[in-house]
């Protein structure tokens, strides 16, 4: 897989327009590939962005997924590998808060590579669901919910409590 490199400076002035109007950091959310963008975007502008939150995004090892072979499929052309210095430099924790969602039967990509290197400012949320699920899965909206509501400057991980707590596997 290929990272649309045109793609980064457009968002990059997209997140600085909406830092001008908001007054504040912006808050980005990206599913698959867009959680790897939104990822490359924090680094690149860290002051400008509050939190990044990541749906089935393989940026620990971008190759570890069937879009390739699906894109070979529907193309004939083979899809380009990223080297391993890229995937080491992808995989490097962000300069700002990171939630990375995640689960075990993604169905495109390995659900290893979905994970945040644990630490005080972030960490990985699984939820049951499959990759095209993660968008409308309840849980998952929840849980991203969840980290927006956190007061700007803040965060602290997140702790499903009651009645929610069974529908993520690794907080019972």
């Amino acid at each position: 897989m290929r990272l649309p490199q045109l793609e980064i400076p457009a968002i990059v002035r997209q997140v600085d327009r909406l830092f001008a109007v908001a007054g504040q950091p912006v808050s980005l959310i990206g599913w698959s590939l867009g959680g790897i963008l939104a990822r490359e975007v924090a680094r690149e502008i860290p002051a400008r962005v509050r939190l990044v939150v990541t749906l089935g995004s393989p940026f620990a090892a971008p190759g570890a997924s069937n879009v390739r072979t699906i894109w070979k499929l529907l193309t004939g052309q083979p899809a380009t590998a990223v080297g391993a210095t890229r995937v080491a430099e992808l995989a490097r924790p962000l300069p700002v808060p990171a939630t990375a969602i995640y689960t075990r039967s993604d169905g495109v990509v390995a659900w290893q590579a979905c994970l945040e290197q644990e630490s005080p400012r972030s960490e990985n949320i699984e939820v049951r669901t499959t990759h095209i699920g993660l968008g409308f899965h309840a849980p998952a909206l929840w849980a991203t919910a969840d980290r927006l509501a956190q007061p700007v400057g803040t965060w602290a991980p997140f702790r499903p409590g009651g009645l929610i707590a069974p529908f993520f596997p690794r907080h019972r």
